[in-house]
């Protein structure tokens, strides 16, 4: 095989694989369901929301001893963020 077709070959590959990880976003029924195994309960609402140029789930679950669980997961990464807590003053 000759150095072009090579590069060629190369390049077509590593397109592929860049398009496959920008399509690995993580689907609201998915989050909700890794959710739900982390926090057993009724799902009380779950949405998607863009801020700052990303996208996130926000989940809510009453769990089964009665507490509300907010979670919040960056669809990209798929991964559960931590929350602030806000106090009330």
């Amino acid at each position: 095989m000759n150095s072009i077709a090579s590069f060629l070959l190369v390049l077509a590959m590593l397109s592929g694989s860049t398009l496959a990880q920008a399509d690995r976003r993580t689907s609201l029924e998915d989050a909700v369901s890794e959710a739900r195994g982390r926090h057993p309960g009724r799902v009380l609402s779950a949405e998607t929301e863009q801020r700052g140029g990303r996208e996130s789930h926000r989940i809510r679950i009453l769990t089964r001893d009665g507490r509300v669980k907010r979670l919040n997961m960056d669809a990209e990464s798929g991964r559960f963020q931590k929350r602030e807590r806000r106090r009330n003053r």
